[in-house]
């Protein structure tokens, strides 16, 4: 084993694998400016949640007007008391139907550029996302990948045991923001 150290392959090999890891890390991080949201919970969702908070207002209705912008501050806001959550430089742009995202995704200490597309829809009162498009440092992720996350999204969020403190009775993605409605359980 001691003649191991003394080979000069061995120093090789090591000072390969080292520059193998370094260009992968280079190659994977993030490109260009990262969009900085600031972390501001939207007007309408603040209002939403001092009113579940303070109690007292069920059967009462709500509307929510988002727009790109102020749910890439929302997301920022989330992020920012959730400091687990290995995603950072949350950008979102709503096009009819449908909501584009990216981010920085923190895995195993690299930093990884996302990129994603979901629709969502109205079920029973609760919104549902289904991601429709993933990519990684600029690769799109292959479908059985996909799928996996979207089994552990759901996973996380899974509403059924724990109704939300509100039923939404509308909701439209228009070009350039969200809108919703509902009534406070």
């Amino acid at each position: 084993m001691r003649g191991v150290f003394r080979s000069p392959h061995f120093y090789v090999a090591l000072a390969l694998t080292v520059a193998a890891v370094l260009a992968w890390a280079s190659a994977l991080r993030p490109t260009g400016p990262l969009y900085q949201a600031q972390p501001i919970l939207e007007s309408d969702l603040a209002d939403l949640r001092n009113r579940l908070i303070e109690g007292g207002h069920s059967g009462e209705t709500f509307e929510l007007h988002i727009t790109d912008q102020e749910a890439a501050e929302t997301i920022a806001w989330f992020l920012d008391r959730r400091p687990e959550v290995p995603f950072r430089y949350p950008r979102i742009a709503f096009h009819p139907g449908e909501i584009e995202a990216w981010g920085v995704a923190i895995v195993l200490g690299l930093e990884l550029s996302i990129h994603g597309r979901a629709t969502m829809h109205l079920e029973n009162g609760i919104p549902i996302v289904r991601l429709t498009e993933l990519g990684v440092a600029g690769a799109p992720v292959p479908g059985f990948v996909l799928q996996a996350i979207q089994d552990a999204v759901y996973q996380q969020v899974d509403l059924s045991n724990r109704p939300l403190p509100v039923v939404f009775t509308a909701l439209e993605i228009r070009e350039g923001e969200m809108w919703a409605e509902g009534v406070i359980r």
